[in-house]
């Protein structure tokens, strides 16, 4: 086997099992682009290039998907790691791109634009499939089963859980009081300017009502344990479509610090994290576990049942929007790939794509 096929392999499979957002093929393709044109970092020194390829990666990122990744630093650094594209990895592809002229690099972004019109194909059939007509089970068969987003099963299941819950909560008009007793009016005033801050109380006004809502905290990659939502008015919610064990679901309770934790997974996880509540004290922590068919049976009696005239647009509008905000299409990528010259390049044939092939 030629070591450019050994190196190509191991590309591909980076490719393949990264998410829609290509954080980690997108940071090889830079170092690669910024060895052919610039070239004044040391390949087999990963220290010259490790972080600054996380500047470079972030540029196009930003430009394409509007967004960077928040994993650790710990976490980017990996793709230099032996069980990815390793310094004398990345040589073979290097000298290859140099040879192609930059044909690895574009390989790289064609891969990324056919699993950004993947993603663009499923949007688009919740932008444009009628609330009677939508059903749960078939978005997440359309993740689960499509190899190139399988990936972003977890945020896919963030998505409909926040529109669902969000949905819900501001249907039912839920407020939230924010209030202090008579007896703590001098205690008020000593520290007015405090409490104006922190509670957005006064004298005068030692009491205020707000909608209540859910939040999503952001883009997070798989290996981070953090928050996934946020309440106004009190509970932290995980969503975690992954196998658990003992081990794992103590992270995801330990890790948020709230006395209200909603966990959201698939029906055999739950079954596990009902076992391990009932056996270790932090188990009073969680207020309820949420299973995927419970979030179908939900979607059904939204989007059919008895108020479908007060939840369904509602719950298929922020469906469609929080999809669009977690996966924007890039519509500078074509661009992108005029500006870098890609789609004018001759292309080797150990680098064609299914864009080529296709076009």
């Amino acid at each position: 086997m030629s070591t450019v096929k050994i190196a190509k392999e191991r590309l591909d499979s980076i490719i393949k099992k990264a998410r829609v957002d290509f954080y980690k093929p997108i940071q090889i393709a830079e170092v690669l682009r910024y060895l052919r044109l610039i070239g004044d970092i040391d390949i087999t020194n990963i220290n010259t290039y490790q972080n600054p390829s996380i500047h470079w990666r972030n540029t196009v990122t930003k430009r394409l998907l509007g967004k960077i990744s928040t994993s650790s630093a710990r976490y980017q650094h990996d793709v230099w790691n032996l069980s990815a594209m390793y310094p004398e990895l990345l040589s073979i592809l290097d000298n290859e791109n140099k040879r192609t002229n930059g044909c690895v690099e574009r390989y790289i972004y064609l891969k990324f634009n056919e699993r950004q019109e993947t993603v663009g194909s499923i949007i688009s059939f919740i932008e444009n499939v009628s609330p009677q007509d939508f059903k749960l089970s078939v978005l997440l068969d359309k993740f689960i089963k499509d190899i190139q987003v399988r990936r972003s099963i977890d945020k896919t299941y963030e998505i409909i859980t926040y529109s669902l819950f969000e949905t819900i909560v501001v249907a039912l008009g839920a407020t939230i009081k924010v209030s202090i007793p008579s007896s703590s009016k001098e205690l008020l005033a000593e520290f007015s300017d405090l409490v104006c801050v922190l509670l957005g109380l006064e004298i005068g006004k030692e009491s205020w009502e707000f909608p209540a809502h859910i939040y999503r905290v952001g883009v997070t990659n798989a290996a981070d344990r953090g928050l996934d939502m946020w309440t106004n008015f009190g509970p932290a919610i995980q969503v975690k479509h992954m196998t658990l064990n003992k081990n794992l679901a103590e992270k995801i309770v330990d890790q948020v610090e709230s006395d209200n934790i909603v966990i959201v997974c698939c029906d055999a996880d739950a079954e596990v994290i009902e076992v391990i509540t009932k056996q270790i004290s932090w188990g009073q922590r969680v207020r309820g576990i949420v299973r995927e068919s419970e979030l179908i049976n939900w979607y059904e009696r939204c989007l059919r049942g008895k108020f479908s005239s007060q939840t369904a647009q509602p719950l298929m509008n922020r469906l469609v929007n929080s999809f669009k905000a977690e996966f924007p299409q890039a519509s500078a990528m074509i661009d992108f790939l005029e500006e870098h010259e890609y789609l004018s390049m001759s292309v080797d044939k150990v680098w064609v794509t299914d864009i080529d092939i296709n076009f």
